[in-house]
């Protein structure tokens, strides 16, 4: 499929988007519009599921002030019990004082100086912060300050691979290929779409292609053992 023109592919995509708009309907959006606070959730999220992840946010919270300061004062005891519902939960609690110490030192606890940066700057700021991978740079970067930029996920990795956007899980080349065919301004709406097709559709081991949306456009044929 992905073989034709480039005008081509991306009226595809378009199709894609539609169809998988009418299946998962909105809102598309994150629920967290601060950038801190969203990259607390999104350490949070990393292995676990969505209603885990946002438990555990939750919880932490309820107890504590999600800034810098707050987090950077604690020990880990003190916010394992809040986010044990998440999963790995010694290593996430030890990482989220790391990150606010290094926020609150290098940024003085404020990361929109670094997110109002010229796009290619403040990914790289936040590249250069411990515990930041490019997805979680790239989720703060879409998500807040609204940059047409694709974050990569396991579960985008595997729709994309499926569909024959891309044979290989490479991020920088899967985030590539979406840019291209994907409309800036339906670039954050598809990153939530395609998580969602991954997890409740197109899944790891026993996908369901038989209520897939997208199965015409699929390259991928489940074969039951």
């Amino acid at each position: 499929m992905w073989k034709a023109k480039t005008e081509v592919k991306q009226q595809q995509m378009r199709d894609i988007i539609q169809r998988l708009e009418k299946r998962f309907p909105g809102p598309h959006d994150v629920f967290i519009k601060q950038p801190f606070p969203l990259l607390i959730a999104t350490i949070l999220s990393q292995n676990t599921s969505d209603t885990n992840s946002r438990r555990a946010f939750h919880n932490l919270e309820a107890q504590y002030e999600i800034t810098p300061d707050v987090l950077a004062s604690l020990s880990p005891a003190e916010i394992q019990p809040y986010i044990r519902i998440a999963g790995l939960y010694r290593i996430r609690s030890q990482r989220i004082i790391e990150v606010s110490k290094i926020i609150l030192e290098k940024f003085q606890g404020n990361l929109w100086s670094v997110l109002r940066l010229p796009f290619r700057n403040a990914r790289e700021q936040l590249l250069m912060i411990p515990g930041i991978g490019p997805k979680t740079a790239d989720i703060l970067l879409a998500f807040i300050m609204k940059q047409p930029t694709m974050p990569i996920d396991t579960n985008i990795f595997r729709v994309a691979i499926r569909i024959g956007i891309v044979k290989v899980r490479k991020y920088q080349l899967t985030q590539q290929a979406l840019e291209e065919l994907i409309p800036k301004k339906k670039m954050q709406t598809m990153h939530l779409l395609l998580i969602q097709q991954g997890r409740e559709i197109c899944k790891p081991r026993i996908p369901l292609c038989q209520k897939c949306p997208i199965a015409e456009y699929c390259d991928y044929s489940f074969k039951p053992s």
